[in-house]
């Protein structure tokens, strides 16, 4: 009971400074990812230090955090909304870098700049001199494609969704989160995989589906969540809880290979920064595709009522 309320405590401060960041200004919601990639990058360096070769200056942690976070602002300057006009007063510099940013190419941010930074880790490994380069290559890019991608999705989702809508995919992950947690507390009996992680039941994932498929039907009924139709919601909380699942899984497999209970302790009752975000990071993705697969049925139906 007692580790009941403290996960509870722990999750709504959590959730105030999540909510507050996300919707108070893009910046404050800029500097809420920017927490969130500093403190699961530094958790996952600590947590696979037994498994990676330390590398000369050049090549350390800080060097490969310095370029998610490079990588992470240049892409929200490129997915952010143009910058307004500058008074005529401005200085040259400023109408140049307007000029150039109201040119802008989002896209760019995954067709170019991410496959960049991960081409840059190859480059970085040729200067450490590390007996096995490409076991630290593969961490590296590891960390790159499990935190910084989801993170720069998650600014797409933010600028062409809304906050909004941003702050109820998380709801959503957290409240099928809690609801397997309470589901599988009281009626768990038969493991889903014991080998990776024996506390996760099937009745828990059961109650867990059951509930958020229930939530989901009464979204639409949010005054502010009125983007999407009952049934898109419905079909967007089955995807995310088919993604969620399987996100926790992932990182429970790698806490058992790496032998460690909890990546960290930022939250108590809850553990580090990627026990919290392991299912967002695996559905983000699940939910930018989903999005876009509803904007083409909405394009197509429009284009039947045209027709018709």
């Amino acid at each position: 009971m007692n580790n009941l309320v403290v996960r509870a405590a722990s999750g709504l401060v959590f959730a105030i400074i999540m909510i507050g960041g996300i919707l108070w200004t893009p910046f404050t919601f800029m500097g809420v990812m920017l927490l969130i990639l500093g403190g699961s990058v530094r958790e996952y360096f600590i947590i696979t230090s037994s498994k990676r070769e330390s590398g000369s200056r050049f090549s350390g942690n800080g060097l490969i955090a310095f370029l998610f976070v490079f990588t992470f602002l240049f892409s929200y300057l490129l997915l952010s909304p143009p910058v307004r006009a500058l008074p005529s007063g401005s200085n040259l510099l400023s109408l140049l870098f307007q000029a150039v940013m109201m040119q802008r190419d989002a896209d760019i941010s995954y067709t170019a700049l991410f496959p960049m930074l991960l081409f840059s880790l190859f480059i970085i490994e040729l200067f450490t001199g590390h007996e096995n380069p490409f076991a630290n290559l593969g961490w590296n890019v590891l960390a790159a494609v499990w935190i910084l991608l989801p993170l720069m999705l998650t600014t797409k989702l933010f600028f062409e969704q809304g906050g909004i809508f941003l702050i109820a995919v998380f709801c959503i992950i957290w409240f099928y989160d809690s609801a397997c947690y309470v589901s599988g507390s009281l009626f768990g009996k038969h493991p889903m995989f014991a080998r990776i992680s024996p506390k996760k039941t099937w009745e828990g994932l059961a109650g867990g589906v059951v509930l958020t498929l229930v939530a989901a039907y009464f979204l639409p009924l949010v005054p502010w969540l009125n983007m999407l139709h009952r049934a898109e919601w419905i079909v967007l909380a089955a995807v995310i809880i088919f993604a969620a699942t399987f996100g926790d899984l992932v990182e429970s497999l790698l806490k058992r290979s790496l032998n460690i209970k909890d990546s960290g302790n930022i939250m108590p009752g809850h553990g580090g920064f990627l026990d919290r975000f392991d299912a967002y990071f695996l559905a983000v993705p699940f939910v930018v595709f989903i999005m876009w697969v509803f904007t083409q049925v909405r394009g197509l139906q429009l284009l039947m009522d045209f027709v018709g």
